[in-house]
């Protein structure tokens, strides 16, 4: 299901369906993660021959005998963890890309957890399951897991309870992107959508993917309008996108490099992490992901090599008044916006350059002093412009 609106002549396609099932169900998560850590290949190895000996009566017994029994899946994970000495991996502060998921006690094994995920069938336990292979994955080589993945497949359909709320906690994990897809394609059967074939606006819900913008402008190209046009799309004050806090975060990055990406000068969400290089979706895999702190770190070491450079605020503002791409960061409050076309084409220099933004606040058109304090606007505020 989608809700289709028609905006100026362009028809915006945003995908609804899982607003409710992206909300994480923050007590199933910590539930599923205490369960979860690291473990030595003999704790794999002990926890394969006990999930072995622990499949034929959890397949059997009580009602949930229909559901798919995910311990004789494990045992095999481990098999192959064991081999590879993933499962000796030690969490610690973290693994990469685990930001915001809560890890387990260094005082419980895989084994444990693999145990408990495995014997009922149930949604959750398939939650803590589809966790443990991702976090597996983060450290195999790719297509390890491909025949895993298949399996997993045949008894996700099989599962009793709300398989597209499942879809979204586990696709909320915050796991490389490229992770994500990986299950999404090849568990949750998810196809790119329509509207990136017609031509239409698809603002994905999933935040790592990008959108696929129906206005567009280029170097030679460019118009205040047509500029208006492009930010005007993504609906920004209404998108389930940009919606502030619906899994607890704010995406204030997402709509800058929307926004970008439409106007042909990109303020890339992933880079490679040694050399700043943009990295490009689905070229996803070992790529850093950057909030608005790093974005303006990023803009600050290598923008002008990628076409961006710093300017006072009337210069960018009076950029943009000519259509062309202008933003502001703020690195230390973690915070991107849009710089827009002014109504009136001049600026102000009381009340500061006009905005589009998403983030704790979502705007369309405000002028900066309508978001920070005057104080905040002279000493933390940068301004850059891209051709």
């Amino acid at each position: 299901m989608s809700n289709v609106n028609a905006i100026s002549g362009v028809t915006r396609v945003d995908y609804t369906e899982r607003d409710a099932a992206s909300e994480v169900n923050a007590a199933n998560q910590a539930n599923a993660a205490n369960q979860a850590n690291a473990a030595t290949e003999a704790n794999a190895a002990h926890a394969v021959e006990s999930a072995e000996q622990a499949a034929p009566g959890a397949a059997a017994s009580g009602p949930q005998a229909s559901n798919p029994d995910f311990t004789t899946v494990f045992a095999e994970a481990m098999r192959d963890s064991a081999m590879r000495a993933t499962a000796t991996a030690t969490i610690g502060g973290g693994m990469p890309g685990m930001q915001g998921v809560y890890l387990p006690s260094q005082d419980q094994g895989i084994e444990q957890a693999i145990l408990a995920a495995a014997s009922s069938g149930e949604i959750d336990d398939a939650q803590v399951a589809l966790f443990m292979l991702m976090m597996m994955m983060q450290t195999s080589q790719e297509g390890e897991f491909s025949m895993l993945m298949q399996m997993m497949a045949s008894m996700i359909t099989q599962l009793q309870g709300d398989k597209e709320t499942l879809r979204g906690n586990v696709m909320a994990f915050d796991f490389d992107p490229y992770i994500r897809d990986e299950i999404d394609r090849h568990i949750f059967n998810w196809t790119t959508p329509d509207g990136w074939e017609t031509g239409q606006v698809v603002l994905p819900l999933e935040h790592w993917r990008p959108t696929t913008p129906a206005v567009t402008s280029a170097v030679g190209d460019r118009s205040p309008g047509l500029y208006r046009s492009v930010i005007d799309q993504f609906m920004v004050e209404t998108s389930t996108r940009y919606r502030p806090f619906r899994d607890g975060n704010t995406y204030c990055n997402i709509f800058v490099w929307d926004v970008t990406r439409a106007m042909g000068a990109e303020l890339p969400h992933y880079v490679d992490p040694s050399t700043g290089e943009p990295r490009y979706y689905p070229d996803t895999k070992g790529a850093s992901s950057m909030g608005a702190t790093a974005t303006d770190e990023w803009l600050r070491k290598h923008g002008e090599a990628y076409g961006w450079r710093e300017v006072d605020a009337e210069t960018a503002q009076m950029h943009a008044n000519e259509g062309k791409p202008a933003v502001t960061s703020a690195g230390s409050l973690g915070h991107l916006q849009m710089i827009c076309p002014s109504l009136d084409g001049g600026f102000d220099p009381v009340r500061g350059v006009t905005i589009a933004q998403a983030g704790s606040i979502v705007t369309n058109y405000r002028h900066i002093s309508g978001i920070y304090s005057a104080n905040a606007i002279a000493n933390n505020v940068r301004y850059w412009i891209h051709e």
